[in-house]
């Protein structure tokens, strides 16, 4: 379960955000990675560990179609670790794109497309909102979407897309090779239900009309039990009444969505705890800040934002934040920050009471850092300041450990 958010500003500044939840089974790894060379990573090495259910399946629909495409564009992702797609990400071009379980009517196929594999391939393959928008239509036109998304468990869905540039975004929902599209005009909010009614801008030909999207190819039922409606509502309505700031996209992520924001385990919630009869948290966390002609990434590569640390990267020309174009160093990278973050979960009284005003505080510097003066610098010192926020983290990871002890 997930939960994607985007929103434009309303004076007309260009200044605009991509935020995602990547909610998955609870101690499935998800590491944030930054690919520039998708083919040779795909030839080489497309997984750290996988299931047979994916390499049967959902890998061999992928490798079918994947030499038709040449993959030329860069992205920084959030995978996990299991399979080649991307929860979510950003290209090069500012293309950011993040997809939703979405549970239809319809039986979903075994041997398909998985939804974070055609996420990817767009990534790799776009510049812009709208040619990720044609390039997904038409790829469900042409091959079956479906899988097992699951990592232990199984998961098999459909989906949708938040999709998004610097000047535009897309909601993109789908049921098979059907779909209905919804321009984002001021904020936009999706989750694990369908959304979009009889107010798309466009439906693929084969629907019949007039057409409720959401009434015609939603499985009520499961829909039900994900609680996706409740959190789209949630988050919706947050933004939509919030300043256009980093800091509101941040807490939409990390809220309980309750008044005092305590943790409770349950889908109603957009930082989603695992419980019992839940098996799945919040896994990884990204957010994207489009202002002027730039963008930066923040991410957390840790569960449950709310007690997590959102960082910030950029990327150019091949060149990143050292150590995140490396798969190992990105796993090591996500094991540490996934560690501190459940013992932080397990010690949320002192959180709250002495830890969040650091937290709070090491963020605020790391926006400092970057943004004074942020039109005269250019990416190779910005990714040079990002790196020396990565180094603050060292010192903020000391100071917790000598509070917990």
């Amino acid at each position: 379960m997930c939960d994607t958010v985007a929103m434009f500003s309303r004076d007309g500044s260009g200044r605009s955000f991509f935020g995602k939840n990547s909610d998955r089974e609870p101690g499935e790894p998800q590491i944030v990675y930054y690919s520039e060379n998708p083919v040779d990573e795909f030839n080489q090495r497309p997984y750290i560990e996988a299931s047979s259910k994916y390499t049967s399946g959902p890998l061999l629909a992928l490798k079918s179609i994947f030499d038709k495409f040449d993959n030329p564009y860069s992205a920084l992702i959030s995978r996990p670790v299991w399979m080649w797609g991307a929860e979510m990400g950003v290209n090069q071009f500012g293309l950011s794109i993040g997809n939703e379980a979405v549970f239809p009517k319809a039986k979903v196929a075994d041997h398909a497309l998985l939804g974070m594999d055609i996420l990817r391939l767009a990534l790799h393959n776009c510049k812009d909102a709208q040619e990720a928008v044609s390039f997904i239509t038409n790829l469900l036109k042409e091959h079956e979407q479906g899988g097992d998304g699951g990592y232990r468990g199984s998961l098999k869905y459909h989906n949708s897309f938040l999709i998004k540039d610097f000047e535009r975004g897309y909601v993109l929902e789908t049921c098979g090779k059907h779909w209905a599209l919804q321009e984002i005009r001021d904020v936009a909010a999706i989750s694990n239900c369908y959304s979009i009614t009889d107010d798309y801008c466009e439906v693929d030909p084969d629907t019949e009309k007039p057409c409720n999207f959401k009434t015609r190819y939603e499985n009520k039922l499961v829909t039900f039990f994900t609680k996706g409606d409740a959190r789209r509502k949630y988050a919706y309505n947050y933004l939509k009444t919030s300043d256009r700031e980093l800091t509101n996209v941040m807490n939409v992520l990390r809220s309980h969505m309750t008044a005092d924001q305590k943790i409770k385990k349950g889908m109603k919630s957009i930082c989603i705890h695992s419980g019992p009869f839940i098996k799945s948290e919040a896994t990884s966390s990204m957010i994207v800040d489009y202002i002027g002609d730039k963008f930066i990434a923040w991410f957390t590569g840790s569960p449950h934002p709310c007690v997590s640390l959102f960082k910030p990267i950029v990327f150019s020309d091949g060149k990143t934040v050292q150590g995140f174009d490396n798969v190992d160093y990105s796993v090591d990278y996500g094991n540490d920050a996934t560690a501190l973050a459940r013992t932080l979960v397990k010690n949320y009284s002192l959180f709250v009471s002495d830890i969040k005003t650091i937290r709070d505080k090491y963020e605020s510097d790391f926006r400092k850092l970057l943004y004074s003066d942020l039109d005269t610098k250019d990416p190779e010192q910005l990714i040079s300041e990002c790196e020396k926020c990565f180094e603050m983290e060292k010192e903020y990871v000391e100071q917790i450990r000598s509070l917990i002890g």
